[in-house]
């Protein structure tokens, strides 16, 4: 392959990623993972949510936490916990069913480069949740809708299923076997899905999950999980279907402080990115610490791999740093910063600064402003996002 052929294909490669980008940042929608939990010692997430990896369906201890340790307390509110559970807790469904649902709308402001500013008002997310346990057995799923056609986890036009799995687990739940649509285990959880750490690996919690079957153990300070991923059922045709495996492992160190390693290997006929068959890898380190308990420390570091048909293995890296601070009960502080390479195309770097109140039950608001710098080469784009978001759930 000549120079001037390479560095066409490499540029692109970077359009594409940058398209992509640009796509995940403005119309996502995420679902709730909160890893800073670990400043109130919850390393785990099987004790509040069905997944046993965290986010999506809250289970009734993970509703009742949510009243009692993430919203702000008042002097004259009424008494915590009274209005945990489902609805609010006007209703409590039976001990086998587990119900839940989100709603998230985000208002933002864009600007690529030298184009104007635009505004758009945005339903990120509008999911119903629901799980039935009967001993061991458990059945679980999500159903929703959202405003544009094109989302991974589409059925039908514009209603998705983000997960739906059955499974098999231990009475403690320390073993747990999936078979379905699966988040794929790897990295941190986070809402902040758009951040290149989830973007690069295709690990979000929005609508890059994968059908499968997932294997979770835990013990003592100790979780992982196994996935065999058979390809997304709900996007066709099927030469881009990705199949592998997805894992981590999770080690509780010490008190309040996290650590895990993550591994991703997966081959595709069509590649989404370079439209030609593709051997994708990500692998790399996470860390969750709470040094003190009102701040929270997340890093994740990963090496990635792309081997398309035809052209030279790319080399790139993706990584992320955040600080979240809780100066007092639900207010939060949060700064991250962030970078992703892509072999030939240079580094991309990122920053954004946020503020989020849980100021009711079951309701929270997030301020957020983010610049990017984005490498193309011998260019840089910039792009500057004012984002203002409304979640509730039930």
């Amino acid at each position: 392959m000549n120079s001037a052929h390479s560095f066409r294909s490499w540029s692109l490669t970077a359009w594409i990623g940058f398209a992509t980008l640009l796509a995940g940042m403005f119309f996502s929608r995420p679902a709730s993972a909160y890893a800073w939990m670990i400043r109130h010692d919850y390393a785990a997430c099987g004790a509040c949510h069905a997944d046993p990896s965290g986010g999506g369906l809250l289970t009734p201890y993970g509703t009742a936490l949510g009243d009692l340790a993430l919203r702000t307390q008042y002097k004259h509110s009424e008494e915590p916990g009274k209005s945990a559970g489902f609805l609010w807790g006007a209703w409590q469904p039976p001990e086998a069913l587990l119900l839940g649902g989100a709603f998230r709308a985000m208002s933002i402001l864009t600007k690529v480069g030298d184009g104007a500013t635009t505004a758009s008002l945005i339903p990120m997310q509008a999911d119903l949740r629901a799980q039935l346990r009967l001993g061991g057995f458990r059945a679980s799923g999500s159903v929703g809708v959202v405003n544009s056609e094109g989302s991974g986890a589409a059925i039908a036009g514009s209603l998705i299923s983000r997960e739906h799995w059955l499974a098999y687990g231990s009475e403690d739940d320390s073993l747990l076997v999936r078979a379905g649509r699966i988040t794929l285990p790897f990295g941190i959880r986070s809402i902040e899905h758009t951040l290149f750490v989830r973007n690069a690996t295709r690990t979000d919690l929005n609508d890059t999950q994968q059908h499968g079957v997932a294997l979770f153990f835990s013990r003592g300070q100790f979780r992982a999980e196994l996935m065999g991923i058979l390809g997304n059922y709900q996007f066709s045709p099927d030469a881009y279907r990705e199949r592998g495996y997805s894992a981590y492992a999770e080690l509780l160190a010490a008190a309040r402080t996290a650590l895990g390693v993550s591994s991703l290997v997966t081959h595709a006929a069509r590649d989404i990115s370079f439209q030609s068959a593709n051997t994708r890898q990500a692998h790399g380190v996470f860390l969750r610490s709470a040094p003190v308990r009102p701040l929270v420390l997340l890093a994740e570091a990963d090496l990635l791999v792309d081997s398309p048909s035809g052209a030279r293995t790319r080399v790139g890296s993706a990584t992320m740093l955040q600080a979240d601070l809780e100066p007092v009960q639900g207010l939060h502080l949060i700064t991250t910063s962030e970078t992703l390479s892509h072999g030939a195309s240079g580094v991309s770097f990122g920053g954004w600064l946020g503020l989020a109140w849980f100021f009711l039950p079951h309701i929270d608001a997030r301020v957020d402003v983010m610049e990017r710098s984005l490498s193309l080469g011998n260019s840089r784009i910039p792009v500057s996002a004012y984002m203002f978001q409304l979640h509730t759930y039930l």
